[in-house]
C-alpha cells in the first residue's frame, strides 16, 4: 500500500517548517546568550574576582545545561507531535467510522447532533465529512469556530483510497494542505461492512453478500487544525524557561550568597597583599576560617616574617659597619645629604670630621689582624663616646672615621675637636702584655646652606686630615681655602665632572698590556688597563684621575665600567683565543661594597665566561688596610674560580706575613725593584727573596717594568714566573703578541743548559 507512506512525510512537511523554525529561533537564542555572556566577560576581566569567576563558570554551566534541555525539547518536539498526530487521527477516524454508520443505515434524527458534538469536543477537530460510494457529499460539520472550508476529495482519490484499503482495519491515510491560510491534515478511510440487515436502503441485497466479505458502504474524513495544540505546546516551553531562569537566577543568587561567605577571609587577605607589594611589612595576617584560609595566612605571616628579618639583616649590612656597629659609609653619605636638606631649613652651621688612626698600621703588623680589629673596635667606642648623642660616627673605611656634629659653634667645635685627639691619645690598647696608643690626625670643614656637595665636603676633610698628618699628626686641622688648596679642589671637582662624563658617555678606553711567560716566551695573559679619553683626544692615565674618583665616591661605578667592559671584551678575544686571561686592577672599595662580587659573578654569567679566566689585582696597600674584609672577600671570589694577584708587592709594608694569609694566586714585583735590577745588588737580593717566599706559598711571580734585556735575562736565573713592561710589550687598544727578542730566546736556552 503505497499511498499509506504518504502519512508520515505529509506530517514531516506539516510539522517540519515550525520544527526548523523553533531550531533557528534556538540557535539564535543560543547566539545571543552567548554574544551576552562575552560581553559580560569583558566587562569584568579588568576586574576579576575569585567569586566572579565560580559564580561565571557556574552560570554558564547552567544555562548550557538548561539550553541543553530547552534544545532538546525543541528538537523532539516534532517528533512527539508527529507521534500524537498519528495516534489522535487513528483514533477520531475510527470513532468517527462508528459514528457515522447511521448516516448509511438509518435515519437516525440525532445522527448529525453526536457528530456535531464530536466535533466542537476537540479544539484540534476543523471539521468531519462523509462521502458516499459515488464521491458525493453526504453530510459535513465544522467546528463552530473554525473559518476553513475545505474542498471535498476527489473521486479519483476516493476510488484509490478504497482500493488500497480493502479491510475494515486498514490504517487511516493523511494528507497535508494549506487552506485558507491554515495547514491542515486532512485524515481520511473507507467505511467497510461485512453483514447488513436488508432494509433496501443501500440498494443491495444481502442474500447476494458472501460471508465475511466486506462491502464498501462510503468514506470519512477528519481535518486536523494543530494550531492550538502547537500554540500550548509553544507556550508549555516558554514557560518551562522561564521557571528554569527564574530557578536559575535564584541559584545564581544563593550560591553567591554562600560563595562570598565562605570566601570573606579569602577577600580578607587582600589588604594585607597590597601591603606587601607596596613593601609595608609591618601588619600580622588573623589566621582565623577554613582550613585552606588558615594555611594561606600562616604562609604569609611567615613570608612577613621572613622578609622582616632579611628587610632588617639587609639594613644592618647597608647601614650599620660589621666591625664596629657604627654607620656605614653608605648610610653617613646619605645622613650628609640629608643635613645639607636640613641646615638650608634650619639655617644653621655643622661640621664634618674625617679622623684616620695615626700608626695603625703598626698594630696589625706586629700583633695581627685580629688584634688591629679588636682595636678598631675601642677606636669607635671612644669616638662614639666624645660626641654627643644627636651626632653621627661612622666607619669609613680600613683606620679612617667621619663624624657629623650638627648645630655647633666654633668654641664647642673645637673643645669637642681638641677632646677627641687627646682622648685617642691617651687611650692604652692592652695587647699581650704590651700597652699601644694610637693617636689620631683629624681634618675638620664647616659648612652651612651654601655647601656645594657632600662629595666637596667630604674632599675638604679629607685634605684637612692630610693636612693635619703633614703638620706632625695627632691634631686636628680646619679646612682653609687657600688659593693652593683651591686649585686642588677645583682639578678634584673638574676631574669628577669629567669621570660622571666619561662613565655615562664611554669615554674610558681599555688598553692591553702583554704578560710573557719568562720560562717558555708565550703570551696568554694581558693587563687591562683603564684611560681617559680627554677632550682634546689623548689619553689620560689612571694615576691622574682616580685619587679624584676616590674623594669623590666614584671608584665603585669606575670599578663596575671596568668589569663589565673588559669581561665583554675578553669573551669576544676569546673566541680566537680560548686559553686567553686577563687582570683587572680593582680599587680598595671591592671590601667595602659587596654588590661588586655580585657584578663580577653576573658578567662572567653574562658572557659566559669561566672565573679562572680573570685575575683580579689590588695593591699591597689596600690588601694590608683592609685584610680582615679582604681575605673574605677574597676567598668569597676564589672559591668562585677567579684569581688574584697582589699588586706593588714590596712598595708597602712588604709584610710576608699576608702572603700566608691572603688566597692570593701572583704576587707582582714593584717595578722600583726591577728598574735597577741589573745594577743593585740589594735589588737583586729582594727579588730573589720574594720569589723564594712565592715559591714556598705556592704563588707565582710577575715582575713589572721590564725595561731591557738584561733585566730580563736575569729574571729568568732569579726565577720569576712573568714579564711585564715596555721591553716585553706596550699597552695597546687590541692584544699584540711580542715578538721573542734573540737575547729573551738565548737567555732562555742558557737557562735549559744550565738545568
Amino acid at each position: 500500500m503505497a499511498d499509506i507512506a504518504v502519512k508520515v512525510p505529509a506530517l514531516a512537511k506539516f510539522y517540519g517548517p515550525h520544527t526548523q523554525s523553533w531550531k533557528s529561533g534556538f540557535s539564535a537564542f543560543l547566539a545571543r546568550a552567548w554574544d551576552a555572556i562575552r560581553k559580560w566577560l569583558n566587562i569584568v576581566r579588568d576586574r576579576r574576582s575569585l567569586i566572579g569567576e565560580i559564580l561565571a563558570l557556574q552560570m554558564a554551566f547552567a544555562l548550557f545545561l538548561c539550553a541543553s534541555v530547552i534544545g532538546f525539547l525543541w528538537w523532539t518536539s516534532g517528533w512527539v507531535v508527529d507521534d500524537n498526530l498519528r495516534n489522535w487521527g487513528q483514533q477520531w477516524i475510527s470513532e468517527l467510522d462508528d459514528l457515522g454508520m447511521p448516516l448509511y443505515t438509518s435515519l437516525d434524527e440525532e445522527r448529525y447532533l453526536r457528530i456535531e458534538t464530536f466535533v466542537n469536543a476537540f479544539p484540534e477537530i476543523a471539521y468531519v465529512r462523509y462521502y458516499s460510494t459515488d464521491a458525493e457529499d453526504l453530510f459535513t460539520s465544522y467546528r463552530n469556530d473554525t473559518k476553513v472550508r475545505a474542498p471535498r476529495l476527489s473521486a479519483a482519490y476516493l476510488a484509490e483510497l478504497a482500493r488500497v484499503n480493502t479491510v475494515p482495519e486498514d490504517d487511516a491515510v493523511l494528507l497535508e494542505e494549506l487552506i485558507d491560510g491554515v495547514r491542515i491534515v486532512r485524515v481520511s478511510k473507507p467505511i467497510w461492512i461485512e453483514s447488513l440487515p436488508h432494509d433496501g436502503l443501500l440498494g443491495f441485497d444481502p442474500d447476494d453478500i458472501q460471508p465475511g466479505k466486506p462491502i464498501l458502504v462510503g468514506f470519512a474524513e477528519i481535518g486536523l487544525d494543530f494550531r492550538d495544540y502547537e500554540g500550548q505546546l509553544n507556550r508549555n516551553i516558554v514557560t518551562a524557561s522561564l521557571l528554569g531562569s527564574i530557578v536559575l537566577l535564584i541559584l545564581t543568587l544563593a550560591s553567591s550568597i554562600v560563595f562570598r561567605r565562605a570566601l570573606r577571609p579569602l577577600a580578607q587577605l587582600q589588604e594585607p597583599l597590597q601591603k606587601l607589594a607596596s613593601g609595608s611589612t609591618d601588619f600580622k595576617v588573623k589566621t582565623t576560617g577554613h582550613t585552606e584560609i588558615v594555611a594561606i595566612a600562616e604562609a604569609l605571616n611567615a613570608t612577613v616574617t621572613a622578609l622582616n628579618e632579611r628587610d632588617k639583616m639587609l639594613w644592618q649590612l647597608a647601614n650599620k659597619d660589621s666591625l664596629t656597629g657604627l654607620s656605614s659609609r653608605h648610610r653617613f653619605s646619605e645622613i650628609l645629604v640629608e643635613e645639607l636638606e636640613n641646615i638650608a631649613k634650619h639655617n644653621r652651621k655643622t661640621a664634618l670630621l674625617f679622623v684616620d688612626l695615626d700608626q695603625f698600621k703598626y698594630i696589625n703588623d706586629t700583633l695581627g689582624h685580629a688584634a688591629g680589629d679588636r682595636f678598631l673596635k675601642q677606636a669607635a667606642e671612644r669616638l662614639e663616646s666624645g660626641v654627643r648623642k644627636e651626632d653621627t660616627v661612622s666607619r669609613f673605611g680600613g683606620d679612617e672615621f667621619t663624624i657629623l656634629i650638627r648645630d655647633i659653634g666654633k668654641e664647642d667645635l673645637n673643645s669637642i675637636c681638641e677632646a677627641l685627639v687627646k682622648d685617642m691619645r691617651d687611650h692604652r690598647f692592652m695587647e699581650e702584655g704590651q700597652a699601644f696608643s694610637v693617636p689620631c690626625s683629624i681634618g675638620v670643614t664647616v659648612f652651612d646652606s651654601n655647601a656645594n656637595s657632600a662629595a666637596e665636603l667630604m674632599a675638604q676633610a679629607d685634605m684637612a686630615c692630610h693636612e693635619a698628618k703633614a703638620r706632625g699628626r695627632n691634631r686636628f686641622q680646619f679646612y682653609k681655602t687657600s688659593g693652593k688648596e683651591r686649585k686642588r679642589m677645583a682639578a678634584d671637582v673638574g676631574w669628577s665632572q669629567q669621570i660622571q662624563r666619561a662613565l655615562k658617555e664611554d669615554f674610558f678606553v681599555m688598553q692591553y698590556q702583554p704578560i710573557v711567560c719568562v720560562r717558555t716566551g708565550k703570551t696568554d695573559h694581558y693587563e687591562a688597563l683603564l684611560r681617559l679619553r680627554a677632550d682634546d683626544g689623548q689619553l689620560v692615565p689612571p694615576t691622574a684621575f682616580l685619587p679624584a674618583a676616590n674623594r669623590f665616591g666614584l671608584m665603585q661605578e669606575v670599578d663596575e665600567w671596568v668589569i663589565s667592559n673588559t669581561l665583554s671584551t675578553l669573551a669576544v678575544f676569546r673566541k680566537a683565543r680560548s686559553d686567553l686571561k686577563f687582570s683587572l686592577n680593582i680599587s680598595g672599595t671591592i671590601f667595602e661594597n659587596e654588590n661588586l662580587n655580585h657584578c663580577i659573578e653576573r658578567n662572567l654569567a653574562v658572557n659566559n665566561l669561566p672565573p679562572d679566566c680573570i685575575v683580579l689585582e689590588i695593591t699591597e696597600q689596600v690588601a694590608v688596610q683592609n685584610v680582615g674584609s679582604a681575605r673574605k672577600q677574597i676567598e668569597g671570589l676564589s672559591k668562585l674560580g677567579c684569581k688574584f694577584a697582589i699588586d706593588d708587592f714590596g712598595a708597602g709594608h712588604s709584610s710576608y706575613t699576608y702572603l700566608k694569609t691572603l688566597p692570593a694566586d701572583y704576587i707582582k714585583i714593584d717595578g722600583s725593584f726591577i728598574r735597577d735590577l741589573a745594577t743593585d745588588v740589594v735589588d737583586e737580593t729582594i727579588v730573589r727573596s720574594i720569589c723564594q717566599i712565592a715559591k714556598a706559598t705556592k704563588k707565582r711571580t710577575i715582575a713589572e717594568h721590564v725595561g731591557d734585556a738584561r733585566t730580563f735575562e736575569m729574571l729568568l736565573d732569579l726565577g720569576v714566573d712573568f714579564a711585564q713592561g715596555f721591553y716585553v710589550g706596550k699597552p695597546t687598544d687590541n692584544l699584540v703578541e711580542p715578538d721573542l727578542p734573540i737575547s729573551m730566546q738565548a737567555a732562555r736556552n742558557r737557562k735549559k743548559s744550565a738545568s
